[in-house]
Order: C-alpha cells, then sequence, then structure tokens
C-alpha cells in the first residue's frame, strides 16, 4: 500500500490506484494517515468529521465510515485498520508515503550540505520537490489549521520550503543563474517574512549584477519585519548585505549557515580570542550510531529555527542512565559543526559521578575559558567575573558548546552564553525543568530505543552476517535488554571479543544471569547496574522508597493514584515524588498520566527492594494495591451491573488504601481499559503471595468487565487462579463463586465440557448452603450453555427452575431476567404470545430497576419474537434498540448478536444493503474477539 499526503489525497494498492470514495470517508483516511502508528480516539474523529454539532448517529455514523474506508483499502489494505481500543489505527509502513520519500531525499540533501556536495544537494532536493503535487491534502479541507493536525500539515509545508531554500542555494553554488532570480522573487512574494528566500534572491541579483536591486530586497524586507514582527534581519540576510555593500562576489561562500565562513581546516583555521587556534573539543564521532531519528529531526529543526530567528535557547537532552544522551549529543554535533567555525566547546561535568566529583561551575567557567584562549593566569577568580568574561568573548561568535553529564538547572547557569549566535547543549538525567521554565532551554527527551532501533544497533556492533545467521536470538537480545542502549554495547561487546560464540549460546546465558548481572561492564561506565545507581542515588529519601516499591506494581504503567495506595501516601505527596522520578529520568510520564519504567530499570528497583526492604514491607505494599484495585473495581463493576452481588474486601488491605471515585458506566469501563493488564497479573501476584480473599475477590468483580468485553482469555486465567486461592479457604460461599465465574470464563472459551464440571460443583455448593440466589444464578447459566448446544427445551428447563427461584427469594431483578430468557425460548418452541408477554413484562421491570445490559438484551428478545411472528419492521426496531444500548455499555460480543438478528431481519425485508451493513459491523466485532461466530456472519456477507 502506498498512499499521497503531498497534495490531494491518493492511495494506492498492487493493482493501482484505489478510489476513496466519500468527503468523510476520505476524511477519516487523512487524519489516520497524519497520525499514522497512533490509536486516534472515536471520540477525536466524530469530532473531526462533526465538529461541535455531533448528530446523535455519530458513533454508529463513524463505525460506517470506517467500514467504507476498510472496504475502498481493499483486501490488501483492510486489515491494517485495526479497532484498537478507545478507537482506531492504522498500520502504515515506513515508506508508503510520499512524505517519507521525501524525508528521506531531504536526510540525504542535508548531509551533501554538510560536504558541500552541491550537485547532490541539488538532485536530491529536485527529486523531493517533484513529490509535490499541490497543498498537502489540500481536498481535505476539515484539516485546517484550526484543528489538531494543523501542525502536522505545517511541518509538511515546511518541509518542502525547506527543500525549496536548499535548491536554491546549490543552484548559487553550482553558478546556475538562469531564471533563478525571477523564481526567488516569486518565492519572496509568496512568503514574505522568510529570510532564506530574501538572501537568496540578493545573492543572485548581486552575482548578475543587478546590486541596486538586491539592495532593494533588503531594505524592502526589513521593513516588512519592523512593521509585522518589530525585529530586524538575521545575522544571514545582514553579513549578505555587508558582502554587497563590500564588492564581494562570492556572497554564498560560506557553509549554509549564518554568519559566513566555512569550518576551519587542520591548521589554518582562523583565530579564537587571545590569538589561539579554533577549539574543537568535541570527542571522536560515536563509531556505532543507530535510530533516534525523531530526536536527529528535532535537534535540526531547532538548528533551523535558530538560524532563521537569531538564536534559540540551549537544548537540553535528558533521559534515564544509559540511554545514549552523550552519544547522541556528540554525533549530532559532529554533524553540524560547520555552522559553528568560531569552534566547538566540549566539558564532562560529571554531575552524576558516584564520587562526588563533579566539576564545580567555577572549575567549568575555567576550563571552558582556557578552552577559548584564555591563559591561566588571566582567569579572573570570581564566579561572577569568570561568567562575564566568558559571556564578553562569545558575544557575536559562533561556538557550539557542549556539557555533558549536568547534575541540575543550577549546574548549568553560570556556563550559558549571552550570544544568540552560539548553541550550548546540555545532556543530564535530569529534565533541567528549571532551564527550560526560565532560560527558554529547548527539551530533547530520550528513552530507550524502538525493536528496529535496537536491531540495527546490534547489528552495527556484531556484523550482518551473524545476526542473518540467527535472527530470532537478535529479536530476544533486543527484549532482554529493553533497547537500553548501555545494554545493547555491552552484549555487543561481548559477542565482538568472542566471534565463535553464536548469539543463540549468549542468549542462553543471558537469561540464566540474574537480574542486571548479565549487564556488568569491565568499568563502571559500561556497568548497567553501576550507571543506573547513579540515579538512584540522588534521590530523596521517600523518593527512593516510593522507586523500590514501584516494581511491586505489575507494569506497564502506575497512575498516581494506584502509587499513592501502594506506598501509603497522600496525593499531593506522592505526586511530588513521582515528579521527582521523573525529573531524575527514572520513571517515564506517558500522555495517559501513568509513570513506567523500562525492563531493566525495573529490575534495579526489584534488586533495591530485595535488598533494602523487608519481605513484610513488600507483602504490605502489594496488599494495599491488591486492596486498591479491589475497591475500585468492585465500584465499576456495580455501576455496569448494578445487580452484581458485592464482596467485602479484608479490613487490613484497606489500611493506607485511597480506591477511585468512578462516577459512571463511560469511566468505569475506561478505567477498566487502561488498568486491564495490571489488573490481571495483580490477581495473579495476589495468589501467589498468598492474599487468597484479596486474589478471589478482585478475580470476581473483574469478571464483568472481562466477559463484557471478550476478554475470555485472561478471564480464564484469573478466575483459575481465583478458585485456587478460594480452595484454599474456608468459605464454601467463595468456593461456589469462583467455581461459577470460572466457568462463565471457559463457557466463552468454548470449553464447554470442563464449564459444565464447574457449573455443577458451584450448584452442589450453593445448595448445600441454601443460597437461593447462587442456586438461581447457576441455572441461568446452565440454560445459556443449552442454548451454545442448540438444545432450547433444556435450556428452557433451567430458565424456569431459575425463575421459580428468584421468586422464591423475592429478587425482581432476576425474577425478569429468567421471564425474559423464558420468553425467548418459548419464542424459538412456537408459542409467540406467550413469549411476547413475558418479555415485554421483562422489560418494564428493567426500565423500573435501570438495569441497562438486562434492557438491551431484552429488546433483543423481543426482537426474536416479532420476527417469529413475521412482523419484520418491529423486529428490526428492536434489534437497533438493543445493539445501540449494548455498544455503549462495551459489551461487544452482544452487540454482534443484535447485530446479526438485525441483519437476518434487514434481508428477510428484502433490504440487503442495509443488511449488509449490520452482518459487516457483526463480522468486524466477532472477528476482534476471535469468536467461532465470525465465520458464520462471514459467510452471510458472501451471499
Amino acid at each position: 500500500m502506498r498512499f499521497g499526503l503531498l497534495g490531494p489525497l491518493t492511495a494506492q494498492d498492487a493493482a493501482g490506484p484505489l478510489v476513496i470514495g466519500g468527503a468523510k470517508v476520505r476524511l477519516l483516511l487523512g487524519i489516520l494517515l497524519l497520525k499514522r502508528g497512533q490509536v486516534v480516539s472515536s471520540d477525536e474523529l466524530k469530532a473531526a468529521l462533526w465538529g461541535t454539532d455531533l448528530p446523535a448517529t455519530a458513533s454508529s455514523s463513524l463505525h460506517n465510515h470506517v467500514t467504507r474506508l476498510r472496504r475502498a483499502l481493499g483486501p490488501e489494505g483492510a486489515g491494517r485498520l485495526r479497532s484498537v481500543p478507545p478507537g482506531y489505527l492504522l498500520d502504515v509502513d515506513r515508506g508508503a508515503l510520499d512524505s517519507d520519500r521525501h524525508e528521506e531525499l531531504l536526510a540525504a540533501a542535508r548531509t551533501a550540505r554538510l560536504r558541500e556536495d552541491w550537485e547532490t544537494v541539488r538532485r536530491a532536493c529536485a527529486t523531493a520537490l517533484g513529490l509535490w503535487r499541490g497543498s498537502p491534502l489540500a481536498d481535505l479541507p476539515g484539516l485546517g489549521h484550526g484543528l489538531p493536525y494543523g501542525p502536522g500539515l505545517q511541518a509538511l509545508d515546511e518541509a518542502r520550503l525547506v527543500a525549496l531554500e536548499w535548491r536554491c542555494e546549490a543552484d548559487l553554488r553550482l553558478g546556475r543563474y538562469d531564471g533563478l532570480a525571477a523564481e526567488l522573487y516569486a518565492l519572496t512574494e509568496q512568503h514574505p517574512l522568510r529570510e532564506g528566500f530574501h538572501r537568496h534572491l540578493m545573492v543572485a541579483l548581486h552575482r548578475t549584477d543587478r546590486q541596486a536591486e538586491a539592495l532593494a530586497v533588503f531594505h524592502r524586507l526589513r521593513k516588512v519585519l519592523a512593521d509585522e514582527l518589530g525585529v530586524s534581519p538575521g545575522r544571514a540576510v545582514q553579513e549578505a548585505l555587508a558582502d554587497i555593500l563590500r564588492g564581494h562576489t562570492e556572497v554564498a561562500r560560506q557553509t549554509p549557515s549564518p554568519p559566513p565562513g566555512a569550518a576551519p581546516a587542520p591548521g589554518n583555521g582562523p583565530a579564537a580570542p587571545g590569538g589561539a587556534r579554533v577549539p574543537a573539543q568535541l570527542p571522536p564521532a560515536p563509531r556505532y550510531f543507530s535510530g533516534r531519528r525523531t530526536a536527529l529531526a528535532r535537534l535540526d529543526g531547532l538548528l533551523e529555527d535558530a538560524r532563521g530567528h537569531a538564536g534559540t535557547g540551549p537544548i537540553v537532552i535528558s533521559g534515564p542512565g544509559g540511554v545514549g544522551k552523550t552519544t547522541l549529543a556528540v554525533h549530532w554535533a559532529h554533524r553540524v559543526r560547520a555552522d559553528f567555525p568560531d569552534g566547538q566547546l566540549h566539558l564532562n561535568l560529571r554531575g552524576f559521578a558516584p564520587d562526588g566529583s563533579a566539576v564545580t561551575p567555577d572549575s567549568a567557567l575555567r576550563g571552558l575559558l582556557e578552552g577559548l584562549g584564555v591563559p591561566p593566569a588571566r582567569v579572573p577568580a570570581s564566579r561572577e567575573a569568570r561568567t562575564a568574561l566568558y559571556r564578553t568573548l562569545t558575544d557575536g561568535r559562533r561556538y557550539l558548546i557542549l556539557l555533558d553529564n549536568a547534575r541540575d538547572a543550577e549546574h548549568v547557569r553560570p556556563l550559558l552564553t549571552g550570544s544568540a549566535t552560539s548553541l550550548t547543549v546540555v545532556t543530564s538525567r535530569d529534565q533541567l525543568l528549571g532551564l527550560v521554565a526560565v532560560e527558554d532551554a529547548q527539551p530533547v527527551a530520550l528513552d530507550v530505543l524502538s525493536h528496529d532501533e535496537a536491531r540495527e544497533l546490534l547489528t552495527a556492533r556484531v556484523g550482518r552476517a551473524r545476526v542473518t545467521a540467527d535472527p530470532r536470538a537478535v529479536d530476544e537480545v533486543v527484549e532482554l535488554t529493553a533497547g537500553l542502549p548501555l545494554a545493547l554495547a555491552v552484549v555487543g561487546a561481548r559477542a565482538a571479543v568472542t566471534p565463535a560464540l553464536g548469539l543463540t549460546r549468549l542468549v542462553e546465558r543471558l537469561r540464566r544471569a540474574r537480574g542486571l548481572d548479565a549487564f556488568t561492564g569491565s568499568d563502571a561506565r559500561s556497568d548497567v547496574r553501576a550507571v543506573l545507581s547513579w540515579s538512584y542515588g540522588t534521590l530523596s529519601t521517600d523518593a527512593a522508597r516510593l522507586f523500590r516499591l514501584l516494581a511491586v506494581h505489575p507494569g506497564p504503567g502506575i497512575t498516581a493514584a494506584v502509587a499513592g495506595s501502594l506506598s501509603a501516601l497522600p496525593a499531593s505527596r506522592v505526586h511530588a515524588l513521582l515528579t521527582e522520578l521523573a525529573e531524575a529520568n527514572l520513571v517515564t510520564e506517558g500522555e495517559d498520566g501513568r509513570y513506567a519504567f523500562h525492563d531493566l530499570l525495573r529490575a534495579y528497583a526489584v534488586e533495591l527492594g530485595e535488598q533494602v526492604d523487608p519481605g513484610t514491607s513488600r507483602r504490605a505494599a502489594l496488599s494495599r494495591m491488591t486492596g486498591h484495585y479491589l475497591r475500585t473495581a468492585q465500584r465499576g463493576a456495580l455501576l455496569m451491573d448494578p445487580q452484581l452481588a458485592p464482596v467485602d474486601p479484608p479490613p487490613a488491605a484497606g489500611r493506607g488504601v485511597r480506591p477511585e471515585d468512578l462516577t459512571d458506566v463511560g469511566e468505569a469501563r475506561e478505567w477498566f481499559t487502561g488498568e486491564h493488564p495490571a489488573l490481571v497479573e495483580t490477581v495473579v501476584r495476589a495468589g501467589a503471595a498468598g492474599l487468597d480473599r484479596e486474589c478471589w475477590q478482585l478475580a470476581y468483580v473483574l469478571k464483568t468487565y472481562l466477559n463484557w468485553g471478550g476478554h475470555w482469555a485472561d478471564a480464564a486465567a484469573v478466575q483459575t487462579v481465583a478458585l485456587e486461592a478460594a480452595e484454599r479457604m474456608d468459605d464454601p460461599t467463595a468456593r461456589a463463586r469462583a467455581h461459577r465465574s470460572l466457568a462463565a470464563a471457559l463457557r466463552w472459551s468454548s470449553r464447554d465440557a470442563e464449564a459444565g464440571t464447574h457449573l455443577d460443583r458451584a450448584l452442589d455448593l450453593f445448595t448445600a448452603e441454601g443460597d437461593l440466589l447462587g442456586q438461581a444464578d447457576v441455572h441461568l447459566d446452565l440454560a445459556s450453555r443449552y442454548e451454545q448446544q442448540e438444545r432450547p427445551e433444556r435450556a428452557l428447563h433451567h430458565n424456569e427452575r431459575a425463575l421459580g427461584l428468584f421468586r422464591e427469594a423475592g429478587h425482581r431483578n432476576g425474577e425478569a431476567k429468567a421471564l425474559n430468557n423464558v420468553g425467548y425460548f418459548q419464542a424459538l418452541l412456537g408459542n409467540h404470545a406467550e413469549a411476547l408477554a413475558m418479555c415485554d413484562a421483562a422489560r418494564r421491570v428493567f426500565e423500573e430497576l435501570g438495569d441497562r445490559r438486562s434492557l438491551a438484551l431484552t429488546w433483543d428478545s423481543l426482537g426474536v419474537v416479532h420476527q417469529e411472528t413475521g412482523d419484520l419492521e418491529r423486529a428490526a426496531h428492536c434489534f437497533r434498540i438493543s445493539a445501540e444500548g449494548l455498544r455503549e455499555l462495551g459489551s461487544p460480543y452482544h452487540e454482534a448478536v443484535s447485530l446479526d438478528h438485525l441483519g437476518d431481519a434487514e434481508s428477510a425485508a428484502g433490504r440487503p444493503e442495509a443488511a449488509r451493513q449490520a452482518w459487516q459491523r457483526a463480522w468486524e466485532l466477532l472477528d476482534g474477539l476471535r469468536h467461532d461466530d465470525a465465520e458464520t456472519v462471514r459467510l452471510k456477507l458472501r451471499r
């Protein structure tokens, strides 16, 4: 699949162009392409398609548009558009967009500019510009700059303008002046504030003996900038003007960045202050460098902004220990060093040195001044005087200053230049928020490498032949190292020094090693444990405790609310501690507000917890976390199913626990979805730790969400653990509930015989306890089991048994459920009048009690009754109400059943297109659940 964004939207597969019809379908595709690889929420898509005036049918209409888009994308593309809560995701390969090719060409041009290979610059830029067919996504006016997609479109526009600037620059360097001035005149009219085009025009006019016009261009630009922005032209334009006034003919002789002056040749460069040679202090460029495309693009963009806007604030590259901050900074500094002809300074501040030997600001200033050529005897004594001299010497010059491994903002502040023409790059494990807030520093945050980037790095270190010979082992190394560059470097070094050792054997050794033992190096800088310890050592006592306790949480991310219960700390305190951990880059805060750390940091936290915290302390933290999830999950489950019999959590689990306050079904579903992986794993951990009551109770209150949402494999896993926990307790009711919950999960997982065994055991236990409601619930489950076996008479028998038990117990909601079920099966057996009366009576009870899910299921039963009697219009109406209600409640399987019934009714009524739409949506839901019924519905679509 290939898509075009650089003009009107286009799409094509291997067979040729695709027709994407309908304005909203095209708009939907445009949004998903702009945010490729990301889940775009349904709410965001609805806002983009309809604005604030959402129709009542917005949710169903969005589903229909997605269906049409899948159909338009054809067999090759339909599977790439996936439903991923809370919205949709379009999988698009790297290189599938014309903008990807444009980005590759621009990167090649950027590299060629640094080499001053102007033929390559021109060729790459001309090819990139040839990809453009108009404004980006010009046929999708809904993606205007008023929506959140404006910046993405602006970025594409900016890339085109950069390509134009560089191609014009290459023409100037190559002496290709024909028609260039005319083109640049047009470009300056279209972009009156873009100084690069004006500068190129001034040079082109000067080179063709049109000095008066060149000066006029400058004066016009100066007036526009003053009138519009209140600023003067930048240094590059000013330098071009100076050369024109001096009569120079080689205005564009310097490398493409202000001010003029090529990178100095060794031994023949310009003098620095005090007559010293130009400083060139950068460490050697890293031999092995991989990925970091986003970070490099960010750095390049900041440099471009500095060129066009007379400088930028310092750049702060932050991230956890071992993530490759220095490697990135040095790699990029070498790439752009030609932009800084006055020299490059480098200083390792040793901010996190374990022996406390950090370079003080006073010493750092001395080193910087000596690097600028100041004799040691002339370095001032006071810090203030040193800072003043440093800023004086760098004023108006173009230096690149790399300050590595800063501890905090105060460590760096005295070392910042006052010049807009120099650039300071700082690396730190701390986020240096003070510099960002006060000194307008530009943050560049690093995390671990992606899977593909980690593979690239390992391939570079061990050789492509070994990687090709054992690709599975490479993937395992990436997994074991969590993509941490330092860990990959250690493994790569071991592989390099033992070439006879296969990667599979190396992986086996890594797996046998305990925790971080697999990633120890020959010195502290290559020892992952030591490197991480330097960050941990800076934490306050409470933050260090929280870091260790976070390993108790199963991940992948933890909210502040859960962290508060885990640590038994109030919300305000835990927020402050999480902020401290985030600023130290020991955790990362995601867009969803969850805090996470990569697997090696988790392993380090586990090690520390075992060394520092008593086992009783860690078990108490697990108990509090389980109690938090149990209490909050029960609130959510009761919102989804108000008739669920609640449990009574153990009092001990509640000490220090502050459960979350869920207010409605939507909020409950969102909470369950966000916490899903952690909830499942917490059941397992609680069971392993002997927290038996908390274990089975948490599993019990999870069953509503897991079963309704079609998460049957997870439901079977947690209910199996819960039953084991319940069997260890002297509580027959707990065992009965656990058997019943496990039976439901097994039945949905097509393990019918096992489900039957557990239902029989649950019925025996409830009967022995005299629990009428428990017995009735099991009879409802047995009826559902017989329905799946297509044995309606047996299903009717158990529903009637349930009806009698609910009536004996005086439970109106249960009685109505059984009544609806009896009516449904009476309809299947031909007793239509009796069936209609029963289902309608159940409907009225559910409306009175506010049981929305049972009401939606009853509407489906009523639809079946009407279809059996031949009233297809009324049947379709009932099925629509049922499907919509189940969609709102997040019950995809039963929604699919109602949609399947709706398709049958529409087909019988002679409306094939409406039937196809209903079946298509039903198939999507069932296929997403990997349910066997998906094949049955698919066959209907092939009619």
